[in-house]
């Protein structure tokens, strides 16, 4: 190995590591984990009731998701990229998708109130959700803008 080949190690493996870590420190997405959404602490109403970890049995062939959960409110995955996310979520006839994870509501039985709350504080887990939420049986949505969740999680 010649000397450029050794100079180009030694600062190419530090800078492929800092902007690692700049990355991961700037896009918080990446690092919440579904696990972190169950074990939340509320303080309002809890939106992650009868939780149930299913990662191994729904994430493989037919869903390449990453982690996923059962709650009585809704099933949710995590993916690796949003572009997963965004497919698998357009497949799902009554669903939800923030950055990485997609909510499917197809088959559970709370209420609609109940999963309306669910989709705007896994919005807020990031703090930075600007789209529309999808109606919830012609109940309207609060907007995270009004406080309709400020104050619902009390630490992640």
């Amino acid at each position: 190995m010649g000397r450029k080949e050794i100079v180009a190690v030694l600062v190419g493996v530090p800078l492929i590591l800092v902007v690692g870590m700049a990355y991961l420190l700037l896009h918080p997405q990446l690092t919440l984990t579904l696990e972190d959404v169950m074990d939340a602490e509320y303080t309002g109403k809890d939106i992650t009731t009868d939780v149930v970890e299913i990662t191994d049995t729904a994430c493989g062939s037919e869903i390449d998701c990453v982690e996923a959960y059962s709650t009585a409110e809704a099933d949710y995955y995590r993916f690796r990229t949003h572009a997963a996310a965004a497919e698998y979520v357009s497949t799902v006839e009554d669903g939800f998708s923030v950055n990485y994870c997609v909510m499917d509501f197809e088959g559970k039985d709370a209420s609609v109130n109940d999963q309306s709350f669910a989709m705007q504080v896994l919005a807020g887990m990031w703090n930075d959700y600007e789209g529309d939420y999808p109606a919830r049986g012609g109940i309207p949505l609060c907007s995270l803008v009004s406080g309709c969740i400020s104050n619902s999680i009390s630490s992640i």
